[in-house]
């Protein structure tokens, strides 16, 4: 019975410092996302979900954007600093020549 209870005991103890240890994401103002000279990366109707990383290898951290609505998935790189990201072009991703796309339902 002893063992029982110590064990009851630590598992609660995890569980307080779990609790403690809980981080809270900050999220900083909204704002656009540029790709060429002035196409905002949109999120009206289509449902975009990026996806951010250095897909490249390349140090900064670039987008993976898929669109809920047609299933597309967009690969923006990102040209300048993690700091100051740049976006100039866009590609649909392929393979064989036909749209990789991840459709729901």
């Amino acid at each position: 019975m002893k063992r029982a209870a110590m064990i009851s005991a630590l598992m609660l103890m995890g569980l307080a410092c779990a609790a403690w240890a809980v981080i809270v994401p900050t999220f900083a103002p909204t704002q656009n996302i540029y790709w060429g000279s002035s196409q905002v990366i949109q999120v009206g109707q289509n449902g975009p979900i990026p996806n951010v990383g250095d897909w490249n290898h390349d140090g900064a951290k670039d987008l993976m954007v898929g669109v809920y609505q047609s299933g597309n998935i967009y690969y923006y790189q990102n040209t300048g600093t993690n700091e100051n990201p740049l976006f100039p072009s866009r590609v649909l991703l392929q393979a064989d020549a036909l749209n990789i796309a991840l459709t729901y339902g």
